[in-house]
């Protein structure tokens, strides 16, 4: 459920996390399920299959987009726009980005753009989930996009076996070494709350995160 405390703002739940009050309605868990879905799809994925124009950084207009889906999604001709503001502004993993009437998603593409006015990540080290059979190729090649047009990377070993076990019972993890990237002035944007992106990673910066420490963290997590 998506409501707008009169004091706090937009939050998803029953009540307000700060006043424990109730908001204004905005959108049922389904709408909003089903929203998220929509905006993905267009930002990531398919933006003509809804007629948006889209520059070579991701960015679309709210206002189309609104028209977008209000015209070809049944049940939403009542959506405005601070029903996409409140949609990005409590998205636990911070995908989206507006700004001056225009939102683009900030990972996840299947489609060539460009976001390289992301800011740029000051870590010391990235993580990456991997398989079994996967860890070879990858220790000896580097990281490359598979499915996606960018390299996905994780700022903790925690968030990567999250992403990993959506693939895997047992996944590995592969460590990248941020310093020596940044000093060769490879360029790993922060994308999301707990998500990087880069065009790829060289095997020299990669080394396997140990099996032990591994399994401690997923017993933790359990």
């Amino acid at each position: 459920m998506l409501f707008e405390c009169e004091e706090h703002g937009y939050y998803r739940g029953e009540t307000c996390p700060k006043c424990d009050k109730k908001g204004k309605f905005l959108m049922s868990e389904n709408e909003l399920n089903s929203l998220s879905r929509i905006i993905a799809g267009a930002l990531r994925h398919f933006p003509e299959k809804l007629g948006l124009m889209m520059d070579g950084k991701g960015w679309v207009e709210i206002y189309s987009l609104i028209e977008a889906i209000g015209t070809s999604r049944s049940g939403f001709d009542w959506l405005r726009i601070h029903h996409i503001e409140a949609l990005v502004n409590t998205d636990k993993r911070q995908r989206y980005q507006i700004d001056g009437g225009m939102i683009r998603a900030t990972y996840g593409h299947t489609i060539d753009v460009s976001p390289d006015d992301l800011p740029l990540a000051d870590m010391d080290e990235f993580y990456y989930p991997v398989t079994e059979e996967e860890i070879d190729i990858i220790l000896e090649g580097g990281l490359h996009p598979i499915d996606r047009k960018k390299v996905h990377l994780s700022g903790s070993i925690e968030k990567a076996l999250e992403a990993g076990l959506v693939r895997t019972e047992d996944p590995l993890i592969l460590k990248i070494d941020g310093k020596k990237t940044r000093k060769d002035g490879l360029k790993i944007y922060h994308a999301g709350k707990d998500v990087y992106i880069t065009d790829a990673i060289d095997a020299k910066y990669i080394s396997k995160v140990a099996d032990s420490t591994v399994k401690k963290i997923l017993k933790k997590s359990k």
